[in-house]
């Protein structure tokens, strides 16, 4: 989202209720501390709102980013996972049950 937007949509709605207030106070004063009170919660709600869709869209750039370091590793990966389990199948071997015997790399056998 764009914070010029969100800039303008808050004090388009915070200059609203100013004038809204400003009006209510003349007309019917008792009546002002209610609308004061529902003009706060209503921006705070707005500020907290445009807060969490900035977070969001940080997010997401933070993803596509993380997306493009990977550099296809993860798709490689799932390629060889997949090559391994029909080898497997292709020697008779069922990759899901339990005659598949775990072994630590060489390297991570002490």
């Amino acid at each position: 989202m764009n914070k010029t937007a969100v800039f303008i949509t808050f004090a388009g709605v915070a200059a609203i209720s100013i004038i809204t207030a400003a009006v209510l106070l003349a007309v019917r004063p008792d009546a002002s501390a209610t609308l004061i009170q529902l003009i706060g919660t209503a921006l705070a709600l707005i500020a907290g709102f445009a807060g969490t869709v900035y977070a969001l869209g940080k997010q997401g750039e933070k993803i596509e980013t993380i997306q493009k370091q990977t550099n296809g590793t993860n798709t490689a990966l799932h390629a060889e996972n997949t090559r391994l389990t029909n080898l497997l199948i292709a020697r008779g071997v069922n990759p899901t049950g339990e005659d598949i015997e775990i072994r630590k790399p060489a390297h991570a056998r002490e």
